[in-house]
């Protein structure tokens, strides 16, 4: 009898932190600096499909999200060739404009990548990805379906917290321009993107905001990603994020 009390215990305290584990996810960074990587594409873009497969591919490796953040960016200004992406956004336009304006990035294209705000065409030629060995500091995140909890160790009042929702897996059949008569898989795609100053951190130390929500996707999973930056300097400082349960989107 203690034996079987024993296991239905066993089993009860198994459904609970499974519960719990879909009810909230939680992860954070190391103090050495993640690399995060930031690819500007459209969907208008004929010779954006070879920088989305190498972004892709990061899907299956074993240090995503671990050391490795990527992130994929939607410009607008390809939209005028006739296929208006339907995941561009003006703000990521600017961002890339941003880059430039302060130093960051040659000038403005697709695709164009950059590893912690630093631009980076070594993907073309199969490149191992530059790591940095600096310490960042730690960032950690806590999240469920309402609202997400960010701290991070080496916050400032300069500090700047972003917060993105991603979608991967998301299958695009483009009826005009460039990429005509083609579907896109791509991953890792920006659905939003907020920015928080140090001023919304609480007397804890801790950012708290709502979650991110995704009305309009077909992703198959969807990932949060934080990243930090000072507020003079739009380059990534440290990043994090990781998958989260596909039930908050259904």
């Amino acid at each position: 009898m203690k034996l079987l009390a024993n296991i239905h215990i066993s089993i009860l305290l198994f459904s609970i932190t499974a519960l719990y584990a879909q009810d909230s996810v939680q992860f954070s960074s190391s103090h050495r600096q993640s690399s995060m990587i930031e690819l500007f594409t459209s969907q208008g873009c004929s010779s954006c499909p070879p920088a989305e497969r190498w972004l892709n591919a990061f899907i299956k490796d074993n240090q995503l999200w671990e050391k490795v953040v990527p992130i994929a960016f939607h410009v607008d200004y390809w939209d005028r060739l006739g296929w208006p992406d339907p995941y561009a956004n003006h703000a990521h336009s600017m961002r890339q404009y941003r880059y430039q304006q302060q130093g960051h990035l040659s000038s403005v294209y697709t695709p164009g990548v950059l590893v912690n705000g630093t631009e980076w065409r070594g993907w073309i030629r199969g490149k191992t990805l530059p790591q940095s060995i600096h310490d960042a500091g730690k960032l950690a995140f806590k999240a469920n379906s309402k609202q997400i909890e960010v701290e991070y160790s080496n916050a400032s009042k300069d500090t700047v917290l972003n917060v993105a929702l991603l979608g991967s897996g998301i299958n695009t059949k483009v009826e005009r321009g460039e990429n005509r008569d083609k579907v896109l898989r791509q991953d890792f795609v920006v659905l939003s993107h907020d920015m928080y100053s140090f001023a919304k951190i609480d007397s804890s130390g801790v950012w708290k905001i709502p979650m991110l929500i995704d009305s309009f996707s077909q992703a198959e999973q969807y990932a949060l990603v934080v990243w930090v930056s000072d507020m003079n300097d739009i380059a990534p400082i440290q990043s994090t994020g990781y998958w989260l349960p596909e039930e908050w989107f259904k």
